[in-house]
């Protein structure tokens, strides 16, 4: 991980987006948009219309919400000054910040799921049957593999298949949206979490039956084949929700 950000650091000059010498930094300049709508909370609604149209800068449907920010437009003092005052470019910024954080926020359940696939699936396997008939007992992390397995498989199938049949219904270019894409992925995962439970359920019932419970040494008489659609579902999900974040 560490080699990894050195590589991405020493690509900075190189990036097609950058910024310069003499530019401030985007997320100070999106900060002080916050800030000075803050300070200017006493303003007026009729005292920013005032300001906008002498900017002569017209109502859009994005700039009806999140008005607070407006505010951010005008000085305490009445003074223009730079710094002083924020642009209409930058509280608009500011406004696409506040419009990602639902995204933000529903990425953080996924990304619970996902952290349950490297963890929580290889323990379930741990406790389980892994023996084969050739007499070798299969690593419960190799299950891993056919995340990647099916993420090599579908997204072909998505690009080939799934966006012309999607391309034709929706007569969109991409077939359907990236918001559309990470809720898909969001929602198989969800499913892959349900199968998770119905199969967990089943392997802690076959363990008590056993005798096996609180045996973490023990192998419960369940093959580790009843993980594999769980592990497929999220790779599933990957092909959707990962590539859309």
């Amino acid at each position: 991980m560490v080699v990894g950000l050195l590589v991405f650091v020493l690509g900075t000059t190189t990036y097609r987006y950058s910024i310069k010498g003499d530019e401030e930094n985007p997320f100070l300049r999106i900060g002080q948009v916050f800030i000075l709508a803050v300070r200017n909370w006493k303003i007026t609604s009729s005292a920013i219309a005032a300001e906008e149209e002498a900017r002569g800068s017209l109502p859009t449907e994005s700039s009806k919400q999140f008005k607070f920010l407006n505010k951010a437009l005008l000085a305490p003092d009445g003074s223009k000054e730079q710094g002083k005052v924020c642009s209409t470019g930058e509280v608009e910024k500011a406004k696409t910040v506040i419009r990602l954080a639902p995204i933000w926020v529903a990425s953080l359940f996924y990304a619970i799921v996902y952290a349950q696939m490297i963890t929580f699936f290889t323990k379930q396997g741990a406790t389980m049957d892994r023996s084969t008939t050739a007499g070798f007992k299969i690593p419960a992390a190799s299950l891993l593999s056919f995340i990647s397995l099916t993420i090599m498989v579908f997204i072909p199938i998505y690009d080939r298949i799934f966006v012309p049949l999607a391309k034709a219904l929706t007569r969109k270019l991409a077939g359907i949206t990236m918001l559309q894409r990470i809720r898909t992925g969001m929602l198989i995962s969800a499913i892959s979490m349900l199968i998770t439970v119905l199969v967990e359920m089943r392997r802690l019932k076959t363990a008590e039956e056993c005798g096996l419970v609180d045996k973490p040494n023990g192998t419960v008489p369940m093959s580790i084949w009843w993980l594999l659609p769980q592990y497929i579902l999220s790779g599933l999900s990957d092909v959707f929700a990962m590539v859309g974040l």
